[in-house]
């Protein structure tokens, strides 16, 4: 006798769906590190830009005037940068809380076959031995 889990579809579909939410979490999680080098990445061009308008004394009006819209550009670049990785910290912190809920009911269900699995061989020890049990009485009533 074979042991088959009655409920094996919604075992491999819990299994599926925590497949599923690591997937959709390593995405976000990876892409929250793009952006996260993104933004360091434009803290160096700003620290560059900053460095060129401290060479005031050598400009003139219309490069300190081009300087600081770099400035400008650069800042506005990192707020929209720091708003989006708001956003992204957010949904890995949500697609987080999600892998570890799917993670718990796979686990549960996974407890559960394993749980079944052992009735089942207990069951089929119980059954053996009551079958070898009868066989040796059958075998003494012979003798006798």
């Amino acid at each position: 006798m074979k042991f088959k889990f009655s409920f094996q579809k919604v075992l491999d579909v819990k299994e599926n769906e925590q497949e599923i939410a690591k997937q959709e979490y390593g995405t976000t999680k990876l892409r929250q590190l793009e952006l996260q080098e993104e933004i360091d990445g434009l803290e160096l061009v700003k620290e560059q830009v900053f460095n060129q308008y401290n060479d005031v004394h050598k400009k003139t009006v219309w490069e300190i005037l081009e300087v600081q819209q770099d400035i400008e550009h650069v800042s506005r670049r990192m707020k929209g940068l720091e708003n989006q990785s708001q956003q992204i910290y957010q949904e890995v912190e949500q697609k987080h809380q999600i892998l570890i809920e799917k993670t718990q009911e796979a686990k549960m269900w996974n407890q559960w076959k394993t749980k079944s699995k052992d009735a089942f061989q207990k069951q089929v020890d119980r059954t053996e031995q009551a079958m070898l049990d009868e066989m040796a009485v059958l075998r003494y009533s012979r003798r006798i």
